[in-house]
């Protein structure tokens, strides 16, 4: 109301302390189809087919890899594996909001032999989300919470806006569903990959910045 930006960046910092380096920072991209396609989901579940995963190593170095199944089989069991060897066995996990949480507890749940490597990635998530709600806020931000909302307010060069043809999940839910019917063409198919993989490593770039302007200002302050 007063239009003033609110930041206690010292409690932020001192809240993300004792989660040291190395860090990852985890994204999902997921599709809900009402008529299942694949053997033991129902509809409407959400299926994990893609994630980004920035890693910040002890010493700073910032890497990112990712995951993205267009093949038109079931992603699920892929795309565990491919996150339990990711994410490693140590480091704090971030993410925004409890979404990816949920998503590994049912993966967890789905495939048994998976489930012990991967609810212990769940035990190392660190929800940025409402350490944002509690110390930080600016006016732009216009009472929402996402982090499409509050990136502009801490790092206006990122922009999803400026992303070719998927710019939120909804887009990337659609995208997805185009590539991987049979009579998409694979040059259609091939810029759609690209588009999803810019998408979905801006949702963990943005993350990382987060995080930074978290830590580093409020160790100076």
């Amino acid at each position: 109301l007063a239009g003033t930006v609110y930041f206690d960046a010292a409690a932020a910092a001192t809240t993300l302390a004792p989660h040291k380096l190395p860090a990852f920072f985890l994204d999902f991209e997921t599709v809900s189809l009402a008529v299942p396609i694949w053997k033991g989901t129902h509809p409407f579940q959400p299926i994990p087919f893609q994630f980004s995963l920035h890693h910040i190593s002890r010493t700073g170095k910032i890497s990112q890899q990712a995951f993205l199944d267009l093949s038109g089989q079931d992603p699920s069991r892929r795309f565990s594996e491919a996150l339990i060897k990711a994410c490693g066995e140590r480091g704090p996990v971030f993410a925004y909001s409890g979404y990816e949480n949920t998503r590994i507890r049912e993966l967890a749940a789905r495939f048994p032999g998976l489930s012990r490597p991967l609810l212990a990635i769940n035990e190392r998530i660190v929800d940025l989300l409402p350490i944002t709600r509690k110390h930080y806020y600016h006016p732009d931000q216009q009472g929402k919470w996402g982090i499409k909302c509050v990136l502009p307010t801490i790092a206006p060069d990122l922009r999803y806006d400026t992303l070719d043809g998927v710019q939120d999940g909804g887009m990337a839910m659609s995208a997805y569903r185009e590539a991987i019917h049979p009579d998409t063409a694979a040059t259609r198919k091939d810029k759609i990959e690209r588009q999803l993989l810019q998408y979905c490593r801006l949702d963990t770039e943005a993350m990382v910045r987060v995080w930074q302007h978290f830590t580093e200002i409020g160790r100076a302050s």
